[in-house]
C-alpha cells in the first residue's frame, strides 16, 4: 500500500508536468512540445513522464481537456444563468463570455488550429469532438430564440455559422495565422488589431444579432 507522502508526491509530479505543458504549449503549440523539454521544464525525469502518461499523445489529449474544461463549464453556466431571461439575452451573454475567453486564451487556441493542420492527433481529435460541446450550447440557445420568435426562422445551423463567422473568425485569423506579419503596412496592422480586439468583436456581435432579429 502506498503511503500518503508517496501518493502526494505522485500527484505533485503529475500536476507539475501538466502545468508545464500548459505553459509550453501556449508558447509553441502542441507540435513544438517535446517530452524531454517538458520533463526539464517540470524538473522531473523522463521515467516519471512515462509512468504517469505512457506516451506523448496520451499526455497531449489530457492536457487539451484540462485546458478546455473550465472554459466549457463557464459557458454552460452563463447559458443557464437567469433561466427566466429570454433565449436571445442568454445567447448574447454566452457569446460575449465566449469572446472574452477566446481573447484570454488566444495563443493556445491559435496554436491548436495550426497543430491540427500540422497533423497533431490530439488537436485533430479535440476539434472533431468540439461541435458536440460549446457550439451545441450556442445552437440550443439560437434554436430557443427562434422558437421565441426573437430571431429569424430558417436553418439554425446556418444562423450559428453566420454569427460565429462574423464574430469569432476574425479573432482566430488575427492570431497565430497572422503571426510574423509585422511587415504589413500600418493600415493592415490597424485592421488586424480590430479583428482580434474583444470589444470590437462584441460590436460585431451586436450587429450580427441585430441583423437576424425578427421585426414586427
Amino acid at each position: 500500500m502506498k503511503s500518503s507522502s508517496t501518493t502526494s508526491n505522485s500527484f505533485t509530479t503529475r500536476d507539475s508536468l501538466l502545468k508545464s505543458g500548459l505553459v509550453l504549449v501556449e508558447l509553441k503549440g502542441l507540435r513544438g512540445l517535446t517530452v524531454r523539454e517538458l520533463a526539464a521544464h517540470a524538473n522531473v525525469n523522463l521515467g516519471s513522464f512515462v509512468y504517469h502518461f505512457r506516451n506523448r499523445d496520451s499526455f497531449l489529449a489530457e492536457l487539451v481537456e484540462i485546458w478546455y474544461q473550465p472554459m466549457y463549464e463557464q459557458l454552460r453556466l452563463t447559458s443557464e444563468a437567469a433561466g427566466n431571461a429570454s433565449a436571445l439575452s442568454r445567447l448574447k451573454s454566452t457569446l460575449e463570455n465566449l469572446i472574452d475567453l477566446v481573447s484570454a486564451k488566444a495563443p493556445f487556441i491559435s496554436h491548436l488550429f495550426a497543430d491540427a493542420f500540422a497533423g497533431e492527433v490530439a488537436a485533430q481529435k479535440f476539434l472533431l469532438n468540439l461541435p458536440n460541446r460549446h457550439p451545441q450550447i450556442i445552437y440550443r440557445l439560437a434554436s430557443e430564440a427562434q422558437r421565441e420568435k426573437s430571431i429569424v426562422s430558417g436553418s439554425t445551423l446556418h444562423l450559428v455559422i453566420f454569427i460565429m463567422t462574423a464574430v469569432g473568425m476574425p479573432m482566430l485569423l488575427a492570431g497565430e495565422m497572422m503571426r510574423g506579419c509585422d511587415w504589413l503596412p500600418d493600415d493592415a496592422q490597424k485592421i488586424r488589431n480590430l479583428m482580434r480586439d474583444p470589444d470590437s468583436a462584441k460590436q460585431r456581435l451586436l450587429w450580427a444579432l441585430a441583423g437576424i432579429a425578427c421585426r414586427e
